[in-house]
């Protein structure tokens, strides 16, 4: 399936920073097929984070869905819809449609892996970022995708030099992953990436790769 991004304007004050489970939801109740779907992404808004653990959205802030093209006509009805996240209310716009592009180098913000999936070694042992690093290498290496991935490291504060270790809430569970780099991709493996994405959660914005100039704007 050939995928396209569908890119709506997000309008409203602040969300939590926190958002991916509960915009999955609130978009499921507007689209009830977005529930079970194991075609679509939906990419975490960007915003300019506070200090209250809640984003400001900006006039650049959006919601941006991932999806195959021929599924594009059922998320139209989002248009000027208002959506709720934890008693935050944001308003969608209407949304334009972009392409994707072959790049070299993809990054993402959060990437979940299960050890449980990549083997017995692996299995009940805490999610270290080396042992991330090996189960995002074999995952790719599954998809046929012979690049080179790394984790993205914090570059200021007191972590500077760590891996960039992130934390998204699922029915009130905490769940960790970590921010991705994949570099030395083809034009064709960086397409097969992005359509397919890496580990799961893609509905709550996890797994989902741009090219990277564009993931760091």
């Amino acid at each position: 399936m050939n995928h396209v991004d569908l890119i709506f304007q997000a309008n409203g004050a602040a969300i939590p920073r926190d958002h991916g489970y509960s915009l999955y939801g609130a978009i499921s109740r507007v689209v009830p097929s977005v529930h079970q779907s194991k075609d679509i992404g939906i990419f975490p808004i960007r915003g300019n984070a506070a200090g209250d653990g809640t984003l400001l959205l900006t006039d650049r802030s959006t919601v941006r869905f991932r999806v195959p093209a021929d599924q594009l006509p059922s998320l139209l009805p989002l248009a000027g819809k208002a959506l709720e996240l934890d008693g935050h209310r944001l308003r969608l716009g209407v949304p334009h449609v972009a392409a994707l592009i072959p790049a070299p180098v993809l990054s993402s913000s959060l990437v979940l892996i299960k050890l449980a999936e990549t083997g017995p070694k692996e299995r009940g042992k805490f999610v270290t970022p080396d042992l991330f690093l090996v189960a995002a290498k074999r995952k790719l290496v599954e998809m046929s995708i012979h690049a080179a991935p790394s984790l993205q490291i914090i570059r200021t504060g007191n972590d500077a030099g760590k891996a960039c270790r992130r934390m998204i809430r699922i029915k009130g569970k905490k769940v960790i992953g970590y921010a991705m780099i994949v570099e030395g991709l083809t034009a064709e493996e960086s397409i097969k990436l992005q359509e397919e994405g890496l580990g799961g959660r893609r509905l709550m914005g996890c797994g989902l790769f741009l090219p990277f100039c564009e993931s760091v704007r």
